[in-house]
């Protein structure tokens, strides 16, 4: 049963590179999640969760691309040369027809994207992150979420890094400052008890 809600899912960079087998910068863990990701994505949805899909495109010439090579010219040749398919979201993902698909072109997806007028426009307060890499653009984008005065929650067991000790350690700096750290089990009480 849908009810009409104020929260928004941001799922942020879960693309082929990062959470398939092969992947240019696959990670173990982002696969591991995976299954459980598309999984509470589903489910959100269904409860009313407003679901964005968010992706970062590595090259750009359009000017408003913000890439830390281009800030500080000594971070140069750190780029990942990708397959060309390697950028697109991964294929597990359902993505609906009332979803919106979003480019990012910086850590963070509120930079140089119209997603804060999106939240705005649709009456979004709560702000749940999920994705890869816990410790870079999803949470450069809570922290931006909670600039812009959005209630915000990072998923734990829908976010992964490099090692799990790193996610910890992020999520733990995260939960003492700027977002409250749930689980989707969380997630999907309190969307029952209509607190989302």
């Amino acid at each position: 049963m849908k009810i009409g809600k104020k929260t928004v899912l941001l799922s942020v960079d879960l693309q082929k590179m990062l959470t398939l087998p092969g992947g240019d910068n696959y990670y173990p863990m982002a696969g591991e999640m995976m299954p459980r990701v598309v999984e509470m994505i589903d489910r959100f949805r269904e409860k009313g969760v407003m679901i964005i899909h968010i992706w970062t495109k590595y090259h750009n010439s359009s000017g408003v691309t913000a890439s830390a090579k281009m800030v500080n010219p000594e971070l140069d040749g750190r780029v990942i040369k990708l397959k060309s398919d390697s950028h697109d979201l991964d294929d597990r993902i359902n993505v609906c027809p009332e979803d919106i698909v979003m480019r990012k072109f910086s850590y963070s997806a509120f930079l140089n994207t119209p997603l804060l007028e999106i939240l705005q426009q649709n009456g979004i307060e709560n702000v749940l992150v999920c994705g890869i890499k816990t410790n870079v653009c999803c949470r450069q984008t809570a922290i931006d979420a909670v600039s812009h005065n959005f209630k915000t929650y990072m998923i734990r067991d829908m976010l992964s890094t490099n090692t799990q000790e790193i996610s910890d350690y992020h999520l733990d700096e995260i939960n003492r400052y700027f977002a409250k750290v749930i689980d989707s089990a969380e997630v999907l009480r309190r969307l029952d008890a209509g607190e989302f």
